[in-house]
């Protein structure tokens, strides 16, 4: 696991050209992924009134979780994530963006989630804070 500004050092420079479809690639594409394998682990929680996605990349979970959220929170430790996400889902009015510090998620209001999703994406992160993120939510209720 990288620390943040090894992780900031990875995400800045990364090829971003496929949108995160790389990683999905063994699956047959996310769609197949997202239908296959997450939606049957997630789909009693879904849809639900607000959902935080923590670290979207260039969106290629976003894109699905987006049609089962009322409103959809999406927070990235990368400006150019985010900013990929912003264009890439400009017809979507039920998503608002933030960037983060890469430890906290004080742009979230307490007690406002409903489902937090992430994946491929917090195998990257220090336990540490992951330890606080946890905490953070749990003390939320």
């Amino acid at each position: 696991m990288g620390d943040l500004e090894q992780n900031s050092a990875i995400w800045t420079t990364w090829d971003w050209s496929d949108e995160g479809e790389v990683w999905s690639d063994w699956w047959g594409g996310s769609r197949a992924m997202w239908y296959g394998a997450l939606l049957p682990r997630v789909h009693a929680f879904l849809p639900a009134t607000t959902v935080l996605e923590i670290a979207p990349g260039y969106g290629r979970w976003t894109q699905y979780l987006k049609e089962y959220a009322t409103h959809l929170i999406v927070v990235d430790l990368m400006d150019r994530c985010i900013d990929h996400c912003r264009s890439r889902f400009a017809d979507s009015t039920n998503i608002e963006y933030h960037v983060n510090d890469g430890c906290s998620l004080g742009m979230v209001d307490d007690r406002t989630v409903d489902f937090v999703f992430s994946f491929d994406s917090l195998v990257h992160v220090e336990a540490d804070v992951i330890l606080d993120i946890d905490s953070v939510l749990l003390q939320r209720g």
